[in-house]
């Protein structure tokens, strides 16, 4: 008997011959990032989104928090990049401000700046080329806040100058970075406000007196408050963006499904199989052969009247699974109507598609179906094989060849394989 892993040409060309993949496996093998694989798309898992969409406070399921960290790498990468240079070019742009109201450390100031800038940016360059991790990104610029606070107010330590008491009303525009930037994760806010609070308030309450510290922490904590309430909007927002994409791309993909899927058997319908074979055929190359096996139940109807419907629908869901088993990646299988089955096969020759064939009668005339747990009952197929020619690629005339020897296996007895003859 023929076996798979004997090395037949249709083997050599393809690595995963034991392997077929079904229409929600193709469907879900599109180029999105955050798509969910088909092992977790199930209802429980959708319900658990809907929920958390519903709730006062979106978090994100710990089953789908890689990829929300997928989605945002994708979606947000951008612009935390874009974000760290402009807070960067606004620590910079600072040192004129420096050099009018500090002019008697305006040398230091723009070393510090620069040195910090600089710095900064060859961080930056490397982590956003090399780095995939959205979290690390998301957090860069708190962190750059926070060292530029503790330059900025070390340079506000080391003027004489009086208008220092009014130029430390400036530090609010790290807090607004430091707070304003953060898509991802809250946690990187709160982490923010806390150290760069305790390094301005700190450096404050020892640049000015205690009474001109306390009003100054009176006008800080509102915009405090105000950078973090805007932060965790907008990754309250980011949550339910994504959790919203995906559950609309879950809903499309279900009706792809819906649309290209036989609900009975799980395999390409008719419609599907007719786009897919002939995209096979047209893409082929003309000096390679194909073949199409259309096989249908022997006496089907008898099946349904003897046993009911229940049974009949037992048995072309075996049938389904059977040949699936046997079909390779690029075999295109489908339920083509009824108890009618096809799969297209290329790069096969005709004497390996016979083969294929018989060993499918054999395999389902061997299984036998329980009904009732009371008896058992075989049931077997008839198919017909067609071989595309040499500089042909009607995917009609194919299927019709494969229709004409099929008849002829039913004409014979049934329980057999037939070819069509070119005459």
């Amino acid at each position: 008997m023929f076996k798979r892993d004997q090395k037949s040409s249709r083997d050599k060309n393809d690595k995963n011959s034991h392997h077929f993949e079904t229409p929600r496996e193709k469907k879900f093998n599109h180029e999105t990032a955050y798509i969910l694989p088909e092992q977790v798309c199930s209802a429980e898992n959708r319900k658990i989104i809907e929920q958390a969409l519903d709730a006062p406070i979106t978090r994100i399921p710990i089953q789908f928090q890689q990829y929300y960290l997928n989605y945002q790498n994708k979606h947000q990468r951008q612009f935390l990049k874009y974000v760290n240079y402009i807070g960067q070019l606004t620590f910079l742009i600072y040192f004129f401000v420096d050099w009018f109201l500090l002019p008697e450390i305006v040398m230091i100031s723009a070393i510090a700046r620069l040195s910090l800038v600089l710095g900064a940016i060859l961080i930056n360059i490397f982590f956003f080329r090399y780095c995939k991790n959205i979290n690390i990104l998301d957090s860069l610029l708190p962190i750059y806040v926070a060292i530029a606070a503790v330059v900025w107010l070390g340079l506000l330590y080391l003027s004489q100058s009086p208008l220092v008491h009014t130029y430390i009303y400036a530090s609010v525009i790290f807090i607004l970075l430091g707070n304003l930037c953060i898509q991802v994760s809250f946690r990187y806010s709160i982490f923010t406000s806390l150290l760069t609070s305790a390094i301005i308030l700190g450096g404050v309450f020892n640049l000015v007196s205690f009474q001109e510290a306390i009003l100054f922490s009176f006008t800080y904590t509102p915009v405090l408050l105000l950078s973090m309430y805007i932060s965790w909007n907008n990754t309250l927002n980011s949550k339910r963006n994504f959790l919203r994409v995906l559950l609309n791309d879950w809903n499309y993909y279900a009706l792809c499904q819906l649309a290209h899927t036989d609900e009975l058997t799980q395999l390409n319908n008719r419609r599907q199989f007719m786009q897919m074979a002939e995209k096979t055929i047209q893409k082929w190359p003309k000096y390679n052969l194909a073949c199409l096996l259309m096989f249908d139940i022997d006496f089907f109807k008898k099946i349904n009247d003897t046993y009911g419907h229940d049974v009949g629908d037992e048995v072309l869901r075996i049938l389904a699974e059977i040949s699936r088993q046997e079909m390779r990646y690029t075999d295109v299988l489908a339920r083509f109507g009824g108890e009618e089955f096809i799969a297209l096969l290329p790069n096969t020759t005709l004497d390996e598609a016979i083969i294929i064939a018989n060993r499918l009668c054999q395999k389902i005339e061997s299984h036998q179906i329980c009904v009732q747990n009371k008896f058992f009952f075989n049931f077997t197929v008839s198919i017909g094989i067609s071989q595309l020619q040499p500089q042909q690629n009607d995917l009609n005339l194919l299927i019709k060849n494969a229709d004409i020897a099929l008849y002829e296996a039913k004409k014979n007895g049934r329980n057999q394989v037939a070819i069509y003859s070119y005459k």
